[in-house]
């Protein structure tokens, strides 16, 4: 029985191998073979994504805006320095609200003094009221109507004649600065999915569905120039001509020493005051004159969707051509981003940074030719051109526009194709 089923198999297998055998699957052509109606391609494709207009460059703030003369005494606070409104401290009021310090002078503080074993000193008559002895710890400016003794400036070059101090504040305003920048072309993904709905004679006829990814990222760095308006108050140093060295910032004080030696640190005050409204401003204009160093940048991504008719045409055995062409639309999304830096000295600039994010569905259209190669019945590989246009749209930052148009964007496009 063993020897006749070793028979059986030994002569059924040498059957099926004469019978392969005498099959050349490498000689059926690729039209003769199962027509597959339905065609799923993965890809990428490289092509250009963006091309950006920067436009209106360069509006820069420093955002203080310091109040006009007519306010009075009120905080004005500059690029290079500030003036604040001031007032009785709490050591010149007594209990009910009322000043106990005199314009134009000083006023003094008293303090405890001990024993050498740490103990207060009573003293009935001491003028500080303690019942203790006491003795003067500090020595400060008194308020002063039409004063301040809260004030900075930066640089000894604010001092424009003896005794009168310059605030500034800048502005730059677009001149129309304008930039130019293309994302340049970019590898994206897509899917591709065509149906054969018929044919003439050998050539296919049917439908193209796809869909794919592509970045954008357009930007530009430079140096640009805009219109410069510079507003210039003018202050009185009170009581003297020669301003404290710059850089200063009141109050200033220093330390007060006792009757008895003892050190009262940042009891003496030293402050030098200053007119608290500026009693003249001025505001210059001057064409092109602010530097301005700039960072603009478009960055996002769209999701392109394409439907259009398709024709294939075999050429020999393994290759074929195709070409589709109709309706493009995108969804996109970008981010503009802006830094700008208003240089107004070594040691001084303004700077402003910002960004806004868009969103927006475009139409257009699409064309691509395609040349495909099969490996077998159902996987192949495709290589192919193709062209977008898609239209443009603008996104605006603070006055600055960026004008973006997706349209006229050629590449080409590659990747495995099957059949099924």
């Amino acid at each position: 029985m063993k020897s006749l089923r070793l028979l059986v198999l030994v002569a059924a297998s040498g059957l099926f191998t004469s019978a392969h055998a005498q099959i050349n699957y490498a000689d059926i052509p690729v039209e003769f073979r199962p027509i597959r109606n339905t065609s799923f391609s993965v890809g990428v494709r490289f092509i250009g994504g963006a091309n950006v207009s920067f436009g209106s460059l360069g509006s820069i703030s420093s955002n203080f805006s310091p109040q006009g003369l007519e306010a009075g005494s009120v905080d004005r606070t500059y690029l290079d320095g500030a003036v604040h409104a001031d007032s009785l401290r709490a050591n010149e009021k007594d209990a009910n609200g009322n000043p106990i310090s005199s314009p134009y002078g000083r006023y003094s503080i008293r303090a405890e003094i001990f024993d050498a074993d740490g103990n207060k000193i009573p003293d009935a008559n001491d003028p500080g009221g303690t019942g203790n002895k006491t003795q003067v710890s500090a020595d400060f400016l008194a308020y002063t109507p039409g004063r301040t003794r809260s004030w900075s400036y930066t640089s000894d070059s604010q001092v424009t004649t003896p005794g009168v101090i310059a605030m500034h504040d800048y502005t730059a305003m677009s001149s129309g600065a304008a930039l130019n920048s293309d994302s340049g072309a970019g590898p994206g993904f897509e899917l591709t999915a065509s149906r054969r709905l018929g044919s003439i004679g050998k050539i296919d006829w049917g439908v193209m569905f796809g869909v794919g990814i592509t970045d954008i990222n357009a930007k530009e760095s430079s140096s640009i120039k805009a219109d410069l308006r510079v507003l210039t108050d003018l202050y009185r140093i009170s009581g003297i001509v020669a301003p404290p060295s710059a850089p200063y910032s009141a109050p200033s004080s220093g330390d007060f020493v006792g009757e008895n030696g003892a050190v009262y640190s940042g009891n003496l005050e030293t402050t030098v005051p200053l007119e608290s409204v500026p009693f003249q401003r001025t505001i210059v204009d001057t064409a092109n004159g602010a530097d301005i160093d700039g960072h603009w940048q478009v960055k996002g991504a769209y999701f392109l969707f394409r439907v259009g008719p398709m024709v294939r045409i075999p050429i020999g055995e393994r290759f074929a051509v195709t070409a589709s062409a109709g309706y493009a639309g995108a969804y996109l999304g970008t981010t503009y981003r802006v830094k700008e830096t208003l240089n107004i000295s070594e040691t001084l600039s303004i700077p402003f940074e910002g960004e806004e994010t868009y969103s927006k569905l475009l139409h257009g259209a699409y064309g691509e030719v395609n040349a495909e190669w099969w490996l077998t019945q159902r996987t192949g590989f495709f290589l192919g051109v193709t062209f977008e246009k898609l239209g443009k749209y603008e996104q605006t930052l603070a006055g600055r526009t960026a004008d973006v148009e997706i349209g006229g964007n050629g590449g080409f496009r590659f990747g495995l194709t099957t059949r099924f």
